[in-house]
């Protein structure tokens, strides 16, 4: 039989512009981050703060030239507020980690996000994942602790706000899914309805965490605050910062808003976890880019250990992405070729589940009861 390409307008087309934009805006800004911070704007929850406020204004525009659709069924002010506190919680929570554990650590951090998530997804929403993708998971995780593990420097504090980053970041995710299809409403939507309360919440932070001096160390030789966004802006006042920065961190705004937005439709369209999967093979395409572009003198261990972590990661990524797009057209995978019909039947015990696989994304609803109506003989 004919099977027809996934086009723009089908969910598989769209899923898949969106992980396109996603990896495109997510590397663009991190470039133009750095050249802000370079710049002497090392804030990022004011930073945080432009880009939701840019976000509000740019909506408001939209709707006043008829060129936006508010949602048909408006979402509770109590949940607008859950979803932007979790998102601006999951960026400060991350941040605070790094400064206060290794870099090893932190990036542990990131790879429990894909765990936590199935735990949150299957303990709270009654969701769970098929051993084949637990698999593919797997190998991605361990592919990307090789390649970017190296040093894990734990301290209590930093071990409590690791745990905080990674629940927060895993609530944020899956609400992003659920309450698109709770209320009806399109990524783009989603991402207007929230951002009044991110640009509040990261607002709050922004004064209380960097807008003065609290420290010793932001203080100059003088004694005169030297570190904070109101002595950045005495600088600014006085001409002593760079030229084009504010033209720089607009252009952060921009593409903070079109990160936001292919994030709020990849996970509208696909899950959090297959988010979680694109934001890794981003990290292994970024590890990939520097060994061409920009080879460095190094430790030769940490770059076999780099090159090894990449290529068993990258085979993650494309099993994963193979055993959905196998999934979604109800065709056998790799797995169920190679493998053997007993080892077939434990990885995918749902295979012949009447639930169609492009809703659950992978996912297969666990319901206790099943052992009691299935027992009759196969």
């Amino acid at each position: 039989t004919f099977t027809a390409r996934p086009t723009l307008g089908s969910p598989m087309g769209a899923a898949t512009w969106y992980a396109i934009g996603n990896v495109l805006s997510s590397v663009a800004i991190v470039l133009v981050n750095k050249r802000v911070f370079a710049a002497g704007f090392h804030f990022p929850f004011t930073l945080s703060f432009f880009h939701f406020c840019f976000t509000v204004v740019f909506y408001r525009l939209l709707l006043a030239c008829n060129l936006f659709e508010l949602p048909s069924s408006p979402m509770p002010e109590a949940d607008k507020f859950k979803v932007a506190f979790a998102g601006v919680a999951s960026i400060g929570f991350m941040n605070v980690s790094l400064s206060l554990n290794s870099v090893g650590f932190y990036q542990v951090t990131k790879l429990t996000i894909v765990p936590v998530t199935l735990l949150i997804n299957f303990y709270m929403y009654t969701v769970s994942t098929t051993h084949k993708v637990k698999l593919s998971l797997l190998i991605l995780l361990a592919g990307v602790g090789i390649a970017t593990v190296s040093d894990v420097d734990l301290r209590p504090l930093g071990l409590a706000f690791g745990v905080l980053a990674v629940l927060s970041t895993a609530m944020f995710q899956i609400w992003q899914g659920t309450k698109q299809k709770e209320y009806g409403m399109s990524g783009t939507q989603l991402q207007y309805s929230v951002s009044f309360y991110q640009a509040l919440s990261s607002c709050g932070l922004s004064l209380a965490v960097e807008s003065f001096c609290l420290a010793p160390q932001q203080l100059d030789g003088r004694g005169e605050c030297s570190d904070s966004t109101m002595a950045f802006l005495s600088q600014w006042r006085a001409g002593r910062v760079p030229d084009g920065i504010v033209g720089t961190i607009l252009a952060t705004c921009f593409l903070a808003l079109l990160v936001n937005w292919c994030s709020f439709g990849l996970i509208g369209k696909t899950s959090p976890i297959t988010f979680q999967v694109v934001g890794h093979a981003k990290t292994c395409l970024v590890l990939i880019g520097g060994y061409v572009f920009f080879p460095v003198a190094g430790n030769a261990q940490q770059l076999y250990n780099n090159i090894a972590g990449v290529t068993v990661a990258m085979f993650g990524v494309v099993l994963y992405g193979h055993l959905k797009h196998a999934s979604s057209e109800g065709k056998p995978d790799c797995l169920d070729s190679c493998c053997p019909a007993p080892i077939s039947r434990c990885l995918d015990v749902n295979k012949y589940a009447t639930v169609s696989p492009s809703e659950t994304e992978g996912l297969t609803r666990h319901d206790p009861d099943d052992s009691k109506r299935n027992t009759g003989p196969d």
